[in-house]
């Protein structure tokens, strides 16, 4: 999955208008636009790299969009999984869930699972504890660190970190 940010978005502009315009160069598993920005999530990195060269300086309903690849903005940001996640939650409704322990600078849902980025650590690790195995919309979730926040081994798998047994290495 490729995060692809788009500036400069006309304020007359839907989610629907965004998604199909990007859909025009391969598939998108999500599209969020946010005041006069957005965020749209595709599928594949030629289907991104395609859409980036296409798309930058395009016109969408009267401004020029601004379309680059997503960088995230804070580093030192806990990364937290999310599994399990229904189909048809939103990051709003995830972001808001985890709002409540702390600032939520960042939140991706791809597929069944979710990834929310914590400004601080104490309040990651805290709508861990409280989260883990709770319900959203009827369905058990399950809320750990992510790998990638912590993996120093060079493989930076996005999946979560298993908590450390005494009897494994």
């Amino acid at each position: 999955m490729v995060k692809i940010f788009v500036g400069n978005v006309n304020s007359s502009t839907t989610e629907q208008e965004l998604r199909e315009l990007f859909e025009k160069h391969g598939a998108v598993s999500d599209c969020d636009i946010l005041k006069n920005y957005g965020f749209v999530h595709m599928d594949e990195e030629e289907a991104a790299q395609k859409a980036v060269a296409a798309l930058h300086k395009h016109e969408l309903n009267g401004s020029r969009i601004t379309v680059e690849y997503a960088t995230t903005k804070v580093r030192n940001a806990t990364k937290i999984y999310v599994g399990n996640v229904p189909e048809g939650v939103t990051a709003g409704k995830i972001k808001e869930l985890f709002q409540q322990y702390g600032k939520v600078v960042e939140c991706d849902i791809v597929k069944n699972y979710a990834f929310v980025h914590m400004q601080r650590e104490n309040e990651a690790l805290e709508a861990i504890s409280e989260l883990n195995h709770s319900k959203i919309e009827g369905q058990k979730i399950f809320v750990s660190l992510s790998r990638s926040n912590q993996a120093r081994d060079g493989r930076g798998d996005d999946f979560p970190l298993l908590p450390h047994h005494p009897h494994y290495p």
